[in-house]
C-alpha cells in the first residue's frame, strides 16, 4: 500500500508540475505581441484640402497608402489629406493584416454635375436622360435654362457620339465655377486673347491617375468676348 500511495502521489505531483508549465505557457501566450489591427473609423467624409489622423491600434508598425492620389494623400504617420472630389481607400498595414478606411470627398460647390461623365455618351443615351425639348445648331445639341447657375446646356455631337460637353454661366457665378474647379480638378494654365476668346483657364482631369496610357479630359473655363462665363469639357 505505501508502494502505491507513494506511485500515485509522485504521479500527482508530476500532474501538477505539468499543469503549471502549460498555465504558464498559456500566459506567455497571452502576453506574446498578436498581429491585430483595430480602426476607429473605416469612413470618413471630408472637403477637398481637409485632414484626417487616422487612429489604428497595433501591436506592429503600421503602414499607410493611398489607393489612389488624385482623390487623397496619407503620409507615413496617417495624415490623411483630401484633394479633389470622389472616393478612394486608404490601405493600413502591420506585417501580416491590412483594413481600408474609405475616404469621401465631398463638394462645397455643386452648379452642376461632372460633365466630364456624358464624354463619349451616344445621342440617343443623351436625349433620353434630358428629353427632346432641345433646340440645335450645327452639331450641337442644346438645353436652355438648365439650372439656376446653368443658362444653356451643349452637346457637341460627332458620328452619333458626345465629343465634347459646353456650359454657360452668368459671370456673377464667376467665384462659384472658380471653386467647382478648384476642388474637382488639376489645374495646367491660363492663356489670354487665344481666338474667340479674352481670357481662359485649362483644367485637367484623369480617368485614372495609374494608367500609363490614359486618357486626359480637358476643361477650359474663362470669358468670351461679351464677358460671358462659360466651361467646356473634352477629351485631350
Amino acid at each position: 500500500n505505501f508502494k502505491v500511495y507513494t506511485i500515485m502521489k509522485r504521479t500527482s505531483l508530476a500532474a501538477l508540475v505539468m499543469a503549471a508549465v502549460i498555465f504558464a505557457s498559456c500566459k506567455e501566450e497571452e502576453k506574446s505581441p498578436e498581429f491585430t489591427l483595430e480602426l476607429e473609423k473605416d469612413s470618413v467624409t471630408l472637403t477637398s484640402g481637409g485632414e484626417f489622423l487616422i487612429n489604428a491600434t497595433s501591436d506592429y508598425d503600421l503602414t499607410y497608402k493611398s489607393e489612389d492620389n488624385y482623390h487623397a494623400i496619407v503620409d507615413e504617420k496617417g495624415l490623411v489629406t483630401a484633394r479633389y472630389v470622389g472616393e478612394t481607400n486608404i490601405v493600413v498595414s502591420n506585417s501580416e493584416n491590412s483594413k481600408k478606411v474609405k475616404i469621401i470627398v465631398e463638394p462645397e460647390y455643386d452648379i452642376c454635375e461632372d460633365l466630364c461623365q456624358y464624354l463619349g455618351k451616344t445621342k440617343s443615351q443623351i436625349l433620353s436622360k434630358f428629353g427632346d425639348h432641345y433646340t440645335s445648331a450645327e452639331n450641337y445639341i442644346i438645353y436652355e435654362d438648365y439650372t439656376s447657375y446653368v443658362s444653356d446646356l451643349m452637346f457637341k455631337i460627332e458620328n452619333d457620339v458626345v465629343k465634347a460637353v459646353l456650359i454657360n454661366v452668368d459671370k456673377s457665378y464667376w467665384s462659384t465655377l472658380e471653386g467647382y474647379l478648384k476642388e474637382r480638378y488639376v489645374f495646367a494654365g491660363k492663356e489670354s486673347d487665344v481666338g474667340d476668346l479674352s481670357e481662359y483657364y485649362v483644367y485637367k482631369y484623369f480617368d485614372n491617375i495609374y494608367e500609363a496610357k490614359r486618357k486626359t479630359k480637358i476643361l477650359v473655363w474663362g470669358f468670351d468676348r461679351t464677358d460671358r462665363t462659360f466651361l467646356a469639357v473634352s477629351y485631350h
